[in-house]
């Protein structure tokens, strides 16, 4: 049984007016002091009672949040460790996409550079042997073998600008790829 403060008050409220009451026995009797000092004691362990009841209440309730909050900083520690993990196999899948469109264009750039040695030797054959056939052939067909080489030219640099504008498209995916890359990237760290 619990007693409250208010129960204490009205207690001695009441031994107060009993106190007065006896005008005959002005002193009290040694069984009543004792009495009240009994209801006094079993009061005051009551109310003891309650502030250990109180203070194991506060205990149990402050592990439950300690319990809670360690919950919520494991659960967003899990979290940004996931964050991190999707990040760096982003970046690795970026990385081995700039890597194959770099390998791809040193691979173009190699045969380019072999197609012009191609297209060098071929000229510096047909002026070999141009400068053969005009000793052989008479000057009347000199401008139809002229226009011939001249044609023989035309085709090898357009060959050429082809292999020149394919190196070129190679380098813009590059480059979008590199902005494509820095753009998720940026967007991930907004987020």
């Amino acid at each position: 049984m619990s007693i409250r403060m208010g129960d204490i008050a009205a207690m001695q409220q009441v031994q107060l007016c009993e106190f007065r009451g006896g005008h005959e026995d002005v002193e009290p009797k040694v069984e009543q002091l004792m009495n009240k000092l009994k209801r006094m004691q079993q009061g005051k362990r009551a109310i003891e009672e309650e502030v250990k009841e109180a203070q194991s209440l506060r205990d149990s309730l402050q592990e439950e949040l300690d319990a809670q909050s360690c919950m919520v900083l494991q659960f967003q520690c899990e979290e940004m460790e996931q964050d991190s993990t999707r990040q760096q196999q982003l970046n690795r899948k970026s990385e081995d996409l700039i890597e194959q469109y770099r390998c791809q264009i040193q691979e173009t750039k190699l045969k380019h550079r072999k197609h012009r040695m191609k297209f060098e030797n071929q000229l510096q054959q047909l002026i070999e042997q141009h400068k053969n056939l005009h000793s052989v052939f008479s000057p009347d067909r000199l401008p139809a073998e002229i226009e011939s080489v001249e044609n023989a030219k035309s085709q090898l640099l357009k060959a050429e600008q082809l292999k020149l504008s394919q190196l070129c498209h190679l380098e813009e995916a590059l480059d979008e790829a590199r902005r494509q890359t820095s753009t998720d990237t940026a967007d991930k760290h907004t987020d």
